[in-house]
């Protein structure tokens, strides 16, 4: 049987690890649903989630696949981007920000029939 494998070129993973003080946490997922659909919306931004760790539902990671790091930068110093910023008070610690270069990626179907 024949995989179909599909391989992408480089692009950057952003995440942004935080966590959110328990009783702030649906107003920081409210405003997060707002940060995620205009990642989403930029032009340069092929995939964004956002994670909940299953041991701490107060730890959460969003994910964001950019075309460059330049892109990715743009975008957090951009208007878009001052809805996440605006939230910080809400977090129990500062956020972080970490950015991979990804040379490739090859995908596949987890489960075969």
């Amino acid at each position: 049987m024949t995989i179909a494998v599909r391989v992408v070129p480089m692009m950057l993973l952003a995440t942004i690890g935080f966590r959110a003080q328990p009783h702030k946490r649906s107003e920081i997922l409210s405003a997060l649903d707002e940060t995620v659909g205009r990642m989403r919306r930029q032009p340069t931004c092929d995939r964004c989630r956002l994670w909940v760790d299953t041991e701490d539902p107060n730890a959460f990671t969003l994910v964001s696949e950019w075309h460059t790091a330049a892109d990715a930068n743009a975008f957090f110093g951009s208007r878009e981007f001052q809805i996440f910023k605006g939230i910080r008070m809400l977090f129990k610690d500062n956020p972080i920000i970490v950015l991979d270069e990804v040379g490739s990626r090859m995908t596949r179907l987890a489960c075969k029939s």
